[in-house]
């Protein structure tokens, strides 16, 4: 399945609906077999492909003259910035327990990954597990290559995911001791306290790949934490 659904490059490039998009080949599947190879009727010499494997990838031809060459690439809709960002903040109080919660989320992003992959770094665990091999041919995923060193190393839709997510940002519960209870040790409040940071993110099309914050395609950035604090406030 297309990370997204392309369409034909616009006449008006200066549209701000496509202000940084990216020209793109349209992922089109994969060549699993030999037998698929075999078949095609595609000439991928205009994007360096001599040669096709099992494990590469197909693009589509968009002007249908048989060749995937440049005149073959669409302009992406959307560019790394979501086109809608927001939050939700509810407390409740009940007897002497309160409950705070933040979700925080945004769509209409999508990011491209590039990855440092091959002999300069590691590939992703999600490109690891889902690769083409000749033990699991797959029909959706390629097989892993050296960074950049074939034609659908990068500048394909396969590589696009969408950012949108929505996270529990925050959430804290806290118990207030009974003023009739404090009165009697000394304490005009006592107050004791949970609350986690970043506890749970639905990011589907992320599949745990990047944060869906980070806007830096190679994921060279310090990741959010998951962070859980305990508290204590007292007053005299």
């Amino acid at each position: 399945m297309a990370a997204f659904d392309g369409k034909p490059i616009p006449t008006d490039v200066n549209n701000p609906n496509n202000a940084n998009g990216t020209l793109m080949y349209q992922y089109d599947g994969i060549f699993s077999t030999q037998a698929d190879i075999d078949a095609n009727k595609l000439d991928y010499s205009g994007v360096g492909a001599s040669l096709l494997r099992p494990g590469d990838m197909k693009l589509k031809d968009i002007n249908g003259d048989g060749k995937i060459n440049g005149d073959d690439r669409v302009r992406a809709d959307r560019n790394n910035q979501p086109r809608f960002q927001g939050g939700l903040n509810a407390s409740v109080r009940y007897k002497n327990f309160d409950l705070s919660i933040l979700l925080q989320g945004s769509t209409g992003g999508q990011i491209f990954l590039q990855t440092e992959s091959g002999t300069i770094g590691n590939f992703l665990q999600y490109s690891y597990d889902h690769r083409w091999t000749v033990d699991n041919p797959s029909t959706v995923d390629p097989r892993i290559v050296d960074r950049s060193n074939q034609y659908f190393s990068n500048g394909t839709t396969y590589w696009l995911r969408s950012t949108d997510y929505l996270r529990l940002k925050n959430l804290e519960l806290g118990y207030t001791l009974p003023s009739t209870i404090g009165s009697k040790i000394g304490l005009n409040n006592l107050r004791v306290y949970v609350n986690g940071l970043n506890l749970a993110t639905y990011a589907p099309a992320m599949k745990g790949i990047f944060d869906p914050e980070s806007t830096n395609s190679g994921g060279q950035y310090y990741p959010q934490a998951r962070v859980i604090n305990t508290g204590v406030t007292v007053s005299f």
